[in-house]
């Protein structure tokens, strides 16, 4: 049976270790359950080469637009469905 990974493994695999306690004191109400999230990339990601560009520009996205940038790191599958919309609808147009 595979080991299951550790959000420390996953951020670690993921190369945002520097995030990682924004990450863990980012939840609004105490819960934990966005860590999982971090954790299902790095599982299911097999070549995470792109994804510190892409965390980190949806992360200054927040910090420029949202009222309370430091709890998008709950919401960071969203903002990456969002950006990977946005792109492919740019890449559609050239």
């Amino acid at each position: 049976m595979k080991k299951r990974m550790s959000f420390a493994d996953a951020v670690k695999y993921l190369n945002i270790e520097d995030f990682a306690d924004r990450i863990f004191l980012s939840n609004s109400h105490g819960e934990l359950m966005h860590l999982g999230d971090y954790i299902d990339f790095a599982a299911h990601i097999k070549d995470p080469s792109w994804f510190r560009l892409l965390f980190i520009t949806c992360v200054e996205f927040a910090e420029k637009t949202w009222q309370h940038p430091e709890h998008c790191f709950q919401h960071m599958p969203r903002l990456m469905a969002d950006a990977a919309a946005a792109i492919h609808r740019i890449n559609r147009k050239s």
